[in-house]
């Protein structure tokens, strides 16, 4: 799924259990990737500001039905930033625990009260570093992606982990150029579902700063 892929770019399940980024950007991101599943489930459809439920059906996965009732219990409520707000709230408590009953993800609760955040851990090294050495890999060679891989990589931009993702400074060049193409490329709904989270999460990082 396109949230689980985004959580294990955007937090170190293989190394020090952290996030890569402030919570309120990775939730952004979880919550855009959320609405991007439904969009390639063809529930949802993006366009502008804006967005429609399409069809109701179940896709018979918890999280993914949780947030398609949610939309359908609201349907005066089309603003992407809205629903965005309103799914980070809990994005990364919905996304990990799907991982943690897939069996990719391990939590390991803080016991000492100056730790707050619990940190959470890959069950297999090679699942939880795939989607980032996948991604790393498309963007520094100019790979052909898929939508779905056009998706996440435009979801780690959009969070300001492009430089993260690049490890090697430089293959940033390339891959920013590449990633420019692929950007241009995107199905509509998509990029306009991206670049609404773009906005989201710039809001975010001002009042994280301030």
């Amino acid at each position: 799924m396109l949230a689980d892929d985004f959580f294990l770019v955007a937090w170190d399940t293989t190394g020090t259990g952290k996030p890569r980024l402030h919570l309120q950007g990775i939730a952004l991101g979880l919550a855009g990737a959320l609405l991007g599943e439904l969009v390639m489930a063809e529930r949802i459809t993006v366009r502008g500001v804006h967005l429609r439920l399409t069809d109701s059906r179940r896709l018979g996965e918890a999280v993914a039905d949780a947030v398609l009732a949610d939309l359908g219990n609201s349907p005066q409520h089309t603003d992407v930033r809205t629903w965005l707000a309103y799914l980070a709230q809990r994005a990364i408590t919905n996304v990990t625990g799907r991982l943690i009953r897939a069996g990719l993800l391990e939590r390991l609760d803080p016991k000492l009260l100056k730790r707050k955040q619990s940190r959470y851990f890959s069950t297999d090294f090679g699942q939880g570093t795939w989607p980032s050495a996948r991604l790393r890999l498309a963007l520094a060679k100019g790979q052909p992606l898929t939508p779905y891989d056009m998706t996440l990589a435009a979801l780690v931009d959009a969070c300001g982990m492009t430089d993260l993702l690049m490890e090697d400074p430089a293959d940033r060049p390339a891959a920013r150029r590449y990633l420019t193409t692929v950007l241009a490329a995107m199905p509509q709904p998509l990029g306009d579902l991206t670049r609404q989270v773009s906005a989201a999460v710039g809001d975010s990082v001002l009042t994280y700063r301030t």
